[in-house]
């Protein structure tokens, strides 16, 4: 067998064991963005990847739920083999019959199933030098894989098929995991706060040009440990989390490593060395850790540290409250004063009818400006996108939410801007039969010409001549599907002929969008959480689809309309680190006083309908070949943009955790806003389509996002937490205030309050935020013998006066 035979045989045998795997390079890179969601199954996606490409079978460890143990051996470097026997000589034997595999080099994988709970990513822990693991975030080259060279990987007979592997070890889990020594110092420690600032800001400041300098082959390794270096100064206060994934993000983007293996799998490393990290506290500092150039050996890491004046950087752990006035925002969750839906935004033709459909649904016109601009710009869709310079455009279509409580007026008015949406799509059902007939036609005919391509190629073959290649008009034609304006239940397979069939762009409309966001992991084998991510942009995507091709939607775009209840907006992005929530538009209008009902609205008011209409009929194209057109700004909306983005750039300096995410993704929607906003207007209004769009609608996009739609997303995403470390602050506090503490050690909390989902390291740097923010203070205890005293934190009592 060839090469090319061998490492094809290799992955049709590891995928039919169900390990999904993809393609490698012979220098062991991904040949696929995007590898660890491109990861399959699938004979014939692999064979398409195969066929001609040299390329080796990769197998992803965290959607197959794999941990290796990666035991290296270079000539003159350590010899990772040797010490991996030694360690289990000296801690205890492996499972009888775990999968090895030898590498080319004389190295060795080692295959684990990862453990329950919280999976490892890529790093080393606390193992000897040679030995790395591979877990979420990383890969290896499966078994059968052969290099050019003719050496390859090759499994150690009378052993365990890898999708047998047994659980790790503890002993191996706890070399992985080192158990946490003291979590972070007492106040007091020789270390000040200004000074412990300055030398994590210097560590920050060198991380981009550190990174950069990284070999192609060492780069994951030195992202983990330059995160858990900056975690354990994070964990002693000197620097923030935010700010230290921000600077490792940034510095990924620059040496290429984010473009090459994606944002889930960087952030993975980066989440895992910070995790580690975090459990390590940095040591004190002596004399020479604030001069640039020094070498220290701290916490396990060798590094290099530039300095810094604090003046510099003054900025630091920020003291939010005292102990006679604690910081009341960590539970602050209510939706408290947020403002009106500023009408003048909307053309004065449309306010006739958006009073009338709140009052005849029971509702604010709040409820019905939200659904109405998420249907609206959905129908639009990619055909029309902002431009606002010839390389940054926009499509239209903006994710719109509605927050409140059951019976707050959700659904009553999602169903007056849906209703006129049924109408509309009923109204086509002529015009798509039509277009059924046309296609079953296309359908006869291609059969038909392939029908007489088989009889030539037949008679060619018969008289010995070359067969005659295939004509287009014999290309086979898939089944009709009927364009959908809007589907409430849907899967990813289904969407994505749906989307050929439209490929503008579907709506997704649900009363309650819960049930969506809470069930992205909802497959054993993968996500839908890629799908999602990549479904307001526009951009390409292939839908991978068991047992049939891939359907290639050159414009992935579907937009999303309906409502969350608060407690379940919470459940649905808990955690949420790939940014979907940033995504959306929040309104949480008040309840409607009550009115008496009247017949001042119609069920389906003509004007709605005929403006749906309008923006359906858009025209992109000829047909069978959708062309997306762009719409420019004038030159005082982009002023007026220009304006806003500078604006926009200021304010985020002020902001962190998901305020900050959050308020980055404004000029994006404002982009959106503006173009909806101007192709509602002619929709309603009539007259010529806009070719344009002027610096009246970039103003009223702009009044609409800074005065209505910023604070009430604000206002929902503290329904979340501003960060993950808010949200456990907030559960921290309300089990304090549920108990009635007085007070608490450190493992109570993490035991009790956090239910382990933090580890000490981290649970400490929680209590210092609840300290700084006056809820909590250091208790001194006395103990009689030797030893150290026990921690204790007293609870401050203001939170039993606290209404929760």
């Amino acid at each position: 067998m060839t090469m090319l035979q061998e490492n094809l045989s290799a992955a049709l045998a590891l995928a039919f064991a169900g390990i999904k795997i993809f393609p490698a390079g012979a220098d062991k890179r991904p040949l696929l963005k995007g590898w660890q969601d491109a990861a399959t199954c699938n004979a014939d996606q692999i064979n398409a990847w195969f066929e001609h490409a040299a390329a080796l079978p990769a197998i992803p460890c965290g959607p197959n739920n794999l941990l290796v143990i990666d035991c290296d051996r270079h000539g003159g470097g350590a010899d990772g083999v040797a010490a991996f026997k030694s360690l289990v000589a000296a801690h205890g034997p492996l499972p009888p019959h775990v999968p090895l595999v030898k590498t080319p080099n004389g190295g060795l994988h080692v295959y684990f199933q990862q453990p329950v709970g919280e999976a490892f990513g890529n790093g080393h822990g606390s193992l000897p030098p040679g030995i790395d693991v591979r877990g979420v975030g990383g890969f290896v080259v499966g078994p059968g894989a052969q290099l050019p060279d003719g050496r390859g990987w090759t499994s150690v007979p009378e052993r365990a098929a890898i999708k047998d592997a047994p659980p790790l070890p503890q002993w191996l889990g706890a070399i992985l995991r080192p158990p946490q020594r003291e979590a972070a110092r007492r106040s007091g420690t020789d270390t000040s706060e200004e000074r412990g600032r300055a030398f994590g800001v210097a560590a920050l400041n060198g991380v981009e040009g550190e990174l950069a300098a990284a070999p192609t082959g060492e780069r994951n390794d030195r992202l983990y440990r330059t995160a858990f270096r900056l975690a354990t100064m994070v964990a002693r206060g000197w620097l923030m989390e935010s700010e230290v994934i921000e600077t490792l993000v940034r510095a990924s983007e620059g040496n290429q490593y984010l473009r090459e293996h994606g944002r889930g799998a960087t952030m993975k490393t980066i989440e895992s060395g910070i995790r580690d990290g975090l459990g390590m506290p940095h040591d004190d500092l002596d004399d020479r850790d604030e001069c640039a150039g020094h070498t220290r050996r701290g916490n396990g890491v060798d590094h290099k540290e530039q300095g810094q004046s604090s003046k510099d950087h003054p900025r630091r752990a920020r003291t939010t409250g005292e102990w006679d006035e604690p910081d009341m925002s960590i539970l602050d969750d209510r939706r408290g004063e947020l403002p009106e839906l500023p009408m003048e935004v909307f053309p004065r033709s449309m306010h006739r009818w958006m009073d009338d459909a709140a009052r005849g649904a029971g509702v604010t016109v709040g409820h019905i400006a939200q659904p109405l601009i998420g249907i609206s710009s959905g129908l639009i869709g990619v055909a029309r996108r902002v431009q606002a310079t010839r390389s940054w455009q926009q499509p239209m279509t903006c994710w719109t939410s509605l927050i409140g409580v059951s019976g707050s007026g959700k659904t009553p008015s999602l169903d007056v801007v849906k209703r006129a949406l049924l109408v509309v799509e009923r109204s086509r059902q002529d015009e798509n039969a039509v277009r059924q007939l046309a296609h079953e036609t296309r359908m006869e005919r291609a059969k038909a010409a392939q029908k007489k391509w088989k009889e030539e190629v037949a008679a060619a073959v018969e008289a010995g001549q070359p067969p005659p290649v295939k004509p287009l008009e014999a290309q086979e034609v898939r089944p009709f599907v009927v364009p959908r304006l809007y589907v409430s239940d849907c899967t990813i397979e289904r969407l994505a002929p749906l989307l050929e069939a439209r490929p503008r762009g579907v709506t997704y409309v649900a009363d309650e969008l819960a049930r969506l966001f809470l069930n992205l992991e909802r497959y054993s084998g993968g996500s839908d959480r890629a799908f999602w991510l990549e479904a307001s942009d526009g951009n390409s995507f292939v839908v991978e689809r068991l047992g049939r091709p891939p359907v290639m939607l050159p414009h992935l775009l579907v937009g999303v309309v309906g409502g969350f209840q608060p407690d379940l907006l919470a459940r649905s992005f808990a955690g949420d680190s790939d940014g979907i929530y940033g995504r959306f538009l929040y309104a949480w209008p008040p309840e409607a006083p009550f009115r008496e009902p009247t017949d001042d609205a119609d069920e389906v008011d003509p004007e709605v309908i005929n403006a749906f209409a309008r923006l359906v009929n858009l025209q992109a194209g000829e047909e069978g070949a959708f062309a997306p057109r762009s719409v420019p700004l004038t030159a005082d909306a982009r002023h007026e943009f220009a304006q806003f983005a500078q604006f926009a750039h200021q304010e985020r300096q002020l902001l962190e955790g998901r305020d900050r995410e959050y308020w980055c993704k404004g000029t994006a929607h404002v982009l959106r806003l503006s173009g909806t906003l101007c192709f509602l207007e002619w929709a309603w209004n009539g007259g010529a389509e806009p070719q344009v769009i002027d610096a009246r609608h970039m103003s009223s996009a702009v009044t609409l996002w800074r005065r209505y739609l910023w604070p009430h997303g604000r206002a929902a995403l503290r329904l979340v937490g501003i960060t993950d470390k808010h949200g456990h602050a907030r559960t921290v506090l309300r089990w304090l205030r549920a108990g009635n503490k007085a007070m608490v050690s450190r493992e109570e909390v993490r035991r009790e309050a956090l239910v382990q989902r933090l580890d000490a390291g981290e649970t400490q740097a929680l209590l210092d935020m609840l300290v700084r923010a006056g809820w909590l203070r250091e208790a001194a205890m006395m103990v009689s013998g030797p030893g150290r005293p026990p921690r204790r934190w007293e609870v401050n009592p203001r939170l039993n006066e606290v209404t929760i």
